[in-house]
C-alpha cells in the first residue's frame, strides 16, 4: 500500500555512527512545576521501583524509575486517554510505544506527536526508555551477561507494574507494540519473543531482519558485546532476529511500513539509512509471506529515515489498532495451536513451558497442534508443562513418538491440573549453531519442514511427538 508523506530535514534514528533526533526540554505546566519530584518511591513485588512522577500535561506523565536490570535511573512517559480520571471505572488496552537509536523516551511526544495523534485513542501509551543505541535485549556481555537487561526490565518489570498501577485489561487482545527504526525492532523482537503477551505489533522503518550486512556492521561497532560477533555468536543475534522468529507472530495482527530511501523532491538526497531498512522490511515481508502469516504491508515509495514519515506511519496505524482492540480486547485471544521456537533453555508461551537440557546454544521449538497433542523440536533432553488440563489428580495416557519408536506411559495432574513431561530428544550437537565449527562439519540434514532457520548439514534437531489421552 502507499501512504503519502511529506519530508523535511530531520535526523536519523539507528545509531552513534549516524546523526540522532534532536531532544528539547518539555515546556513545563504550572500543573507539572507543582507535582515535579512529588511522587515518592513505590516498590513493588515486580522489582521496579517508581522514584519521582512529573505531570507534563493533563494526559502526559513522567515516571523515573530504578530497577536491578539496569544502571541509574530510567525515565518512562505515560499518555492517558481522555476521561481517564473521571470513568473511573473503566478499564483501557496498552500500546507500548518505542523510539529509536539516538532517542529517549520524550521522544514520540516530542518529535512524534504522540500526544496529538493519539488523542481520539481509547488506550494507554506507554513510551518507555531503552538507551539511547542499547536495543531492545538482555546484553550478552561476552558471555558475562548481566545489566543492561532491558527485556527484563520491560517485559518482566514494567509491564506488570504498568498492570497494577494503571486501569489495563491484562491481556494480549489489549496490549499492543510498536516502535520507529530500532524501536521497531524491540516492538517486533519483542511481540515474536512474547506472542502470549502481544497481541498486535507496528513496525515503522523497523530494523526487523540482522542479516542485512551493512546494518549488523553497525550495531557491532557500536557494541561489539551486544550478542557478541556475528562471526562467532550467530546463534545469540537469530535468536533475538525478528526474522528468525517471524514463525512465532503467526497469531499477532503484524503491520510494517518503510520508505525506500529515494527523495520525494528534486535536489533531496537518498537516505541510505532507509534504503537499508527498506531491503530488511522485505526480506521479513517475504519471510512472512513463505511462512504463511497474514500481515499489512506498506512500502509507500520515496521516503526517507526522518521524523515526518514516522509520525505519518503512527497516524495512519492507529486506527487500525483501534478496529483490533474494539474487536479483541475483551476476550481472552488464546490460540488453540500454534509454534514458538527460542534459543533460550526455558521458555514459556500461551501458559506453555519448555525447559531444555543440551551442550550448545541452538534453537529448539514447541508445536502445539491441539491442547493435548504437541512436537517438540530440539536435542538433548526437554521437561514440559502444559496449561491447565483438568481437574488435580486427573489421570492421562501419554504416547511419546521419538528417535527411539514409540512408547506409551501414565501421568497424573499437579494441583494446577497441569502435567509435566520429561522428553529425551536424542544425541545433541558437538557445536553451537551457525557457529564456524558447526558449519565445517556434517551432521546430517534436518527435515525441510524444520520452524526455524536451518543451514546445510551443519546442525541436525529430532523431534518428539507427544499425545495425551483420558484414561
Amino acid at each position: 500500500m502507499n501512504g503519502r508523506r511529506v519530508r523535511i530535514p530531520a535526523t536519523l534514528a539507528l545509531g552513534a555512527v549516524m546523526v540522532f533526533g534532536c531532544s528539547h526540554p518539555p515546556a513545563q505546566t504550572a500543573e507539572a512545576a507543582r507535582t515535579a519530584g512529588a511522587a515518592a518511591a513505590t516498590r513493588t513485588d515486580t522489582g521496579i521501583a517508581l522514584v519521582n512522577k512529573k505531570r507534563l500535561s493533563p494526559r502526559l506523565s513522567e515516571l523515573t524509575f530504578t530497577s536491578s536490570a539496569l544502571d541509574g535511573t530510567t525515565e518512562v512517559r505515560v499518555l492517558l486517554p481522555r476521561g481517564y480520571d473521571a470513568q473511573k471505572g473503566r478499564r483501557y488496552p496498552v500500546l507500548y510505544l518505542y523510539h529509536g537509536g539516538g532517542q529517549s523516551a520524550s521522544s514520540w511526544t516530542q518529535d512524534g506527536a504522540a500526544e496529538e495523534i493519539t488523542a481520539g485513542l481509547p488506550t494507554i501509551v506507554v513510551m518507555p526508555d531503552a538507551g539511547s543505541t542499547e536495543w531492545y535485549a538482555d546484553w550478552w556481555n561476552n558471555g558475562h551477561r548481566g545489566r543492561p537487561m532491558w527485556e527484563t526490565f520491560h517485559i518482566n518489570r514494567l509491564l506488570p507494574w504498568v498492570d497494577e498501577h494503571y486501569r489495563t485489561i491484562p491481556e494480549r487482545g489489549a496490549r499492543a507494540a510498536a516502535g520507529l527504526s530500532m524501536g521497531g525492532f524491540g516492538a517486533v523482537s519483542y511481540a515474536a519473543r512474547h506472542p502470549d503477551l502481544f497481541g498486535a505489533v507496528g513496525s515503522f522503518s523497523g530494523d526487523v531482519d540482522h542479516q542485512n550486512v551493512q546494518m549488523r556492521t553497525i550495531i557491532e561497532q557500536l557494541h561489539p558485546s551486544l550478542w557478541g560477533p556475528w562471526a562467532t555468536q550467530e546463534v545469540r543475534w537469530r535468536g533475538d532476529n525478528p526474522w528468525d522468529l517471524a514463525a512465532n507472530l503467526a497469531h499477532t495482527d503484524v503491520s510494517l511500513y518503510t520508505g525506500n530511501g529515494r527523495p520525494r523532491h528534486d535536489g533531496e538526497a537518498v537516505d541510505p539509512t532507509e534504503q537499508r531498512i527498506q531491503q530488511e522490511n522485505v526480506s521479513f515481508h517475504e519471510r512472512l509471506l513463505d511462512l504463511g502469516i497474514r500481515h499489512r504491508w506498506h512500502d509507500y515509495g520515496p521516503g526517507s529515515h526522518t521524523w515526518p514519515y514516522w509520525q505519518a506511519d503512527l497516524r495512519a496505524w492507529i486506527p487500525h489498532l483501534k478496529a483490533y482492540f474494539a474487536r479483541h480486547s475483551r476476550h481472552r485471544a488464546t490460540p488453540r495451536s500454534f509454534t514458538f521456537s527460542s534459543i533460550r533453555p526455558q521458555y514459556s508461551a500461551y501458559d506453555w513451558t519448555v525447559r531444555m537440557r543440551r551442550e550448545v546454544t541452538e534453537f529448539s521449538a514447541l508445536n502445539v497442534a491441539r491442547q493435548r497433542r504437541f512436537t517438540v523440536v530440539g536435542n538433548g533432553s526437554a521437561t514440559v508443562r502444559t496449561p491447565s488440563l483438568a481437574r488435580p489428580g486427573t489421570r492421562y495416557r501419554v504416547t511419546v513418538r521419538d528417535h527411539e519408536g514409540a512408547s506409551a506411559r501414565s501421568a497424573t495432574t499437579d494441583a494446577q491440573g497441569r502435567l509435566t513431561l520429561p522428553l529425551v530428544l536424542g544425541t545433541g550437537n558437538p557445536h553451537q549453531q551457525y557457529s564456524p565449527h558447526a558449519d565445517t562439519s556434517s551432521t546430517g540434514p534436518s527435515p525441510d519442514d524444520m520452524p526455524f532457520h536451518t543451514r546445510g548439514d551443519s546442525s541436525r534437531f529430532n523431534r518428539a511427538e507427544v499425545t495425551i489421552l483420558p484414561r
